[in-house]
């Protein structure tokens, strides 16, 4: 609260010596509904507590007050002298007047009215302390002082003490009526935290400013101006009135001895900054500024088309329209548009209006002139020009911005920069989502110049329709699957998307058409068959709005050769605990995942440049030199640093393979943009990998149920149904490990075979922790945790599994 302490000695001399708390300052900016409040002041000599007190509201002119007010209890003791203010909505109230509220009552009550509502202070006991209005009459755009719509009432500073008898003479009153100095806006129009009434408050008020020219010159900063600012009041206390801009000087009438004057600022020219300030006494630093316009004194300009009542208007055009299929509308020389179209609605909006062709030959100074009301509040004007509108449709012309409208306003758009025989003006209206949508009403509408004005060519008629047929990628079924180029006959499958009764035929360039007819059928596939790996093609849409559409393509030369790639385990899923599966040694469940590829051919597969995508997008491009070896596995993980995989490994280019837990579609492409290998999967989502039981042809099961993974949640770079975790060619060589269980670090491993042993030991999870050759017979597991692992021996063609316990 803003304390203003001060002694009334009237007050004391005509009133009892206790406090009284009246209502000083009702408010209903004309601008913004939520910067309303009521102002309370202590008139009184002595504190006033508050507790239990309330402001009520008696709504239009009903009798009964509404069932519940604002507790004033909150603000506590009102010293004499101080203020309180209820604002209806504290943040919206700080933002415009630059401090904190008292008390932010929401929306609906005492502190929220519009205008015609009365509005009492009552005490403890619920008695009417003072009000303004008088209970169950209509003020209902009266042109009175118990309206205060779009204004506000401020209590005259005679008065010394609450009435709890309305009185209209104690209130000046300003309304959009045209009551007292009419609609007002905040923050201007508006003082809380202070009145007239205080025994500290300045007795000048500052009111309206007027411009006097001294020329009238086209251009910009070019004429001398004198302004008037009137004033109402006097205050003694005032010792000068100064200005701060060096090329000004002060005159007129002396607010110190003349009551309800004119100060006068001579010096200055369009585009000034200008300011003025009171000095001495109550209203030091009273201040009033703003800036000449800049083209204040410039002559009024010639008319050279009315777009609101002349013979040419607008051309509403429609791009893209909501639900309601709105678009612009003229009625009486007013153009609307309203992109609203009901709760949840989230469509489009796109509609133009479009005026021209202009010569702008001789033109220098053209401009838009017109009067924007925007109702609701979120899609801008785009007001625009080209020299070039010959597609005839406002969404595939090149433009160039003017201005863009974002608030009510009369407006001035110089299009001066527009130059050309054949120039368009558009203003645009477009909401991309329809969640946001204004209205707007254009009136008054002009193109108009100091000059030369533009002439008009003949009008064209927009058109915007388009192809509702989309023509979609091609792919291609193969008659046979013969190794070699250019040796399979390939039939040409095209998709396509919507219908288009206006398409009198399709042509190709090559084979035989056949399949959907999309002048009939919507959403089909038009195939062309007769072609042989290698042949060009290509299909034309013919006739309507679909004229000229075409797509064409060539069969890669390779197009058909058999495919030796397999898919043999997807990790879409790591866990995110025991996930680890690049062996990095930590679980980053992008990281981890992973595509095993298997090459089952004969010979080797040169993979570079071909790329693995999901249905999202592209995941990796296979480096140069990326061979994958006949009956190999190559590996590729979202990221990391793998370590201790079997075969070849390679992380994802774009950083991640970004497999979808649930289902998703893996893509591998060839170096000739040729879709070798299309595998779609679900039920992924087990914090495991899938794999083919068995291995390569199999159909994809979650990792652990195969039984040789004994329960492994994946295995990288490995085959799933192998004798990994079996014996096999047991009968030449036999193996002993010991000491099983282990805690000293070591484990001795011997057989009745010379040859070099190698060791892999994974852990529970079927990680591999090692691998490698001994050497003197001992394999140093120091640096494994305590647990259970599988240690797989191979010596020449033996191979065995043993468990291994680590204390």
């Amino acid at each position: 609260m803003k304390k203003l302490y001060f002694l009334l000695l009237t007050l004391l001399l005509s009133t009892s010596a206790f406090a009284q708390v009246i209502i000083t300052e009702i408010a209903d900016p004309n601008n913004d509904a939520t910067a309303r409040y009521v102002e309370l002041y202590n008139v009184g000599s002595t504190a006033q507590d508050l507790t239990g007190w309330e402001l009520r509201r008696w709504t239009n002119a009903n009798t009964d007050a509404q069932t519940s007010g604002i507790d004033l209890t909150s603000i506590g003791m009102l010293d004499p002298g101080e203020f309180a203010i209820i604002a209806a909505n504290g943040t919206a109230f700080e933002t415009v007047y630059g401090f904190p509220a008292d008390i932010s009552a929401g929306t609906g009550g005492a502190a929220d009215s519009n205008g015609d509502d009365k509005i009492a202070l009552r005490d403890a006991s619920m008695a009417i302390i003072d009000i303004y209005g008088v209970i169950g009459v209509s003020s209902n755009n009266s042109n009175s002082a118990d309206n205060f719509e779009d204004g506000r009432a401020e209590r005259v500073a005679t008065v010394l003490a609450p009435n709890a008898t309305w009185t209209s003479s104690e209130w000046d009153t300003d309304n959009d009526q045209g009551f007292g100095a009419g609609a007002q806006d905040a923050p201007a129009g508006f003082d809380p935290g202070a009145w007239i009434g205080e025994s500290n408050a300045c007795g000048v008020s500052l009111g309206g400013v007027n411009y006097a020219c001294s020329t009238n010159t086209i251009g910009d900063n070019n004429d001398g101006v004198t302004i008037s600012i009137a004033y109402t009041g006097l205050d003694a206390g005032i010792t000068s009135v100064s200005s701060t801009n060096p090329s000004a000087t002060v005159g007129g009438d002396d607010p110190s001895s003349v009551t309800n004057g004119t100060i006068i600022i001579t010096g200055l020219i369009e585009g000034d900054v200008w300011d003025i300030t009171l000095n001495g006494g109550d209203c030091d630093t009273n201040s009033l500024s703003d800036t000449v316009p800049a083209s204040q004194c410039d002559p009024t300009p010639n008319t050279c088309f009315d777009l609101s009542t002349g013979t040419e208007l607008f051309e509403s055009v429609a791009v893209t329209t909501n639900s309601n299929a709105t678009e612009w509308t003229e009625s009486s020389g007013t153009y609307s548009m309203n992109g609203f179209c009901g709760g949840g609605c989230t469509d489009a909006s796109d509609t133009w209006l479009i005026f021209g062709p202009l010569n702008m030959t001789m033109v220098t100074d053209l401009s838009l002139l017109l009067d924007a009301t925007e109702g609701f509040d979120g899609t801008e004007l785009n007001i625009q020009y080209t020299a070039d509108y010959s597609s005839l449709c406002p969404d595939s012309t090149i433009w160039t911005s003017a201005q863009v409208i974002a608030d009510t306003g009369s407006y001035n758009i110089d299009l001066s920069a527009a130059s050309g025989t054949d120039v368009f003006i558009g203003v645009q209206y477009l909401e991309s989502d329809g969640t946001t949508s204004s209205s707007w009403s254009l009136s008054n509408v002009s193109l108009a110049a100091f000059g030369t004005c533009p002439t008009l060519g003949a009008r064209p008629t927009s058109d915007c329709a388009t192809c509702d047929v989309i023509l979609q990628s091609a792919s291609y079924t193969c008659a046979s699957n013969t190794s070699g180029d250019n040796n399979d006959a390939v039939t040409v499958n095209i998709p396509y998307t919507g219908s288009e009764n206006t398409i009198v035929s399709v042509t190709s360039t090559a084979g035989t058409l056949g399949g959907d007819d999309p002048a009939l059928t919507a959403n089909g596939t038009i195939t062309i068959s007769g072609l042989s790996e290698g042949d060009a093609w290509s299909i034309t849409l013919n006739g309507g709005d679909c004229d000229g559409t075409m797509l064409s393509g060539m069969v890669a030369s390779a197009q058909c050769d058999p495919v030796f790639l397999v898919i043999n385990e997807i990790n879409a899923d790591p866990d995110a605990t025991n996930g680890d599966a690049n062996g990095d040694g930590s679980v980053n469940t992008s990281e981890d995942e992973f595509i095993e590829l298997y090459n089952t051919g004969t010979t080797s597969i040169d993979l570079t440049d071909y790329t693995i995508s999901d249905a999202a997008q592209l995941r990796h491009t296979f480096p140069a030199g990326s061979i994958l070896p006949t009956n190999s596995f190559i590996t590729i993980f979202g990221g990391g640093t793998p370590t201790g995989i079997t075969g070849l490994v390679q992380t994802a280019s774009s950083g991640s393979v970004g497999l979808n837990n649930g289902s998703d579609t893996i893509t591998i492409t060839n170096n000739n943009g040729v879709d070798v290998l299309v595998e779609s999967y679900s039920g992924a989502g087990n914090n495991q990998s899938i794999a083919r039981e068995p291995d390569f042809t199999g159909a994809f099961v979650d990792h652990s149920t195969i039984m040789a993974n004994g329960g492994a949640l994946f295995s990288p770079g490995q085959e799933n149904d192998d004798t990994t975790l079996s014996s096999t060619n047991l009968e030449a060589t036999n193996f002993s490990m010991y000491p099983n269980p282990t805690d000293t670090g070591f484990v001795t491993i011997l057989s009745s075979n010379t040859h070099a042993i190698k060791v892999q030991v994974f852990d529970i999870l079927g990680k591999q922790v090692k691998n490698e050759t001994l050497t003197n017979n001992t394999l140093n597991v120091s640096n494994l945790n305590t647990g259970i692992y599988i240690v797989k021996i191979a010596q020449n063609n033996a191979l065995i599994t043993k468990k291994l316990v680590i204390k």
